[in-house]
């Protein structure tokens, strides 16, 4: 999934099943965060260093073993059962699992500090479970795939050169299947390791996963605004819309303006660390694809309230929630 859902439509789902709007900003900012904080290294601040949490990793460091058990594992493919029995587990991502159901509650649990930021948090490895069925977050012969073809025009496509080029690439995640479970609109089916043809209606896929999210939210506040009846026909109507990412964040803007009025409603990755650090160049901010010797020179001013705000909050619930799989998987 991409931030068209993790971002856009956690937030719709979230107001309307009764959060305030702040406070279903926190939740779909956090949801979205995970795919965009790629802070891992210690940043200056001032006479201290702060050690973040990384949650997305795109390198090849994809290959350590300590990038997979820390980020894909925790955050983005999460095995369906805690470690109990070297019998039954497996590493490979199953929708709405029993681990992920255990993960949401523990995040929704309201006595628990800064439980907003982690529940957003939650809520993005939730949805995956989803969109990463069939796959695991480890390099191995299970995230093999073979023979992908996309159905369009009523027909299904061999897509040959994609084949050949992805089949060239890790057994990590969904490498071998570049974006594809990821886009709201496709519908396409491939080989597994096991050889078995995997068909996948990505529309249906994710109209189940938001219904989940959204009675789960609704469980949670217990004043909803808006049932799923009176939200399925336009959020099926957006998932369908077969254009580029940032047309189809749009479309959700265009279609929910109550809910993005202002520019602070609008995602922006760089956002929550400009309200917490302080720093004389805005280049400082874009720190993703930033080599590790220029990163570590960047020096920051924790400004008022630093240890309170939206980033250093996230930080704390990616903390949590990392600690919480692993100690589950241990």
């Amino acid at each position: 999934m991409q931030i068209d859902f993790h971002y856009y439509c956690i937030f719709v789902l979230a107001f309307h099943a009764g959060f305030e709007k702040e406070q279903a900003r926190i939740i779909a900012y956090s949801s979205q965060y995970v795919d965009d904080a790629t802070e891992s290294r210690p940043i200056n601040l001032e006479q201290f260093p702060l050690d973040p949490i990384r949650t997305a990793y795109y390198s090849l460091k994809a290959y350590n073993w300590d990038v997979q058990k820390k980020i894909y594992l925790p955050f983005h493919f999460l095995p369906p059962n805690p470690l109990r029995s070297t019998k039954s587990f497996t590493y490979i991502t199953q929708p709405n699992s029993y681990f992920a159901k255990i993960l949401l509650k523990e995040a929704s649990e309201k006595k628990i500090e800064n439980w907003l930021y982690r529940l957003g948090t939650a809520l993005h490895t939730y949805a995956d479970t989803w969109a990463h069925q069939g796959f695991s977050g480890r390099q191995n012969i299970e995230n093999d795939v073979e023979d992908i073809n996309l159905y369009e025009r009523e027909k299904w496509k061999h897509r040959l050169w994609e084949n050949i080029f992805l089949d060239a690439l890790p057994m990590i995640g969904h490498c071998e299947a570049n974006r594809f479970p990821d886009f709201p609109f496709l519908t396409w089916k491939y080989k597994n390791y096991k050889n078995e043809w995997i068909e996948r209606n990505n529309t249906q896929i994710f109209l189940l996963a938001t219904k989940t999210i959204f009675e789960e939210l609704c469980n949670i506040t217990k004043r909803r605004r808006t049932s799923w009846q009176q939200l399925e026909g336009t959020v099926k109507e957006l998932f369908l819309f077969d254009v580029d990412v940032n047309k189809r964040c749009k479309a959700w803007i265009e279609r929910f303006p109550k809910i993005f009025e202002t520019q602070e409603d609008i995602y922006d990755k760089i956002a929550w660390r400009k309200e917490a650090l302080g720093t004389e160049s805005e280049r400082n901010y874009q720190w993703d694809d930033m080599p590790p010797e220029k990163f570590e020179t960047l020096k920051f001013k924790v400004k008022e309230d630093f240890f309170n705000s939206n980033w250093v909050n996230f930080q704390r619930a990616a903390f949590l929630q990392r600690n919480f799989v692993l100690y589950n998987l241990t």
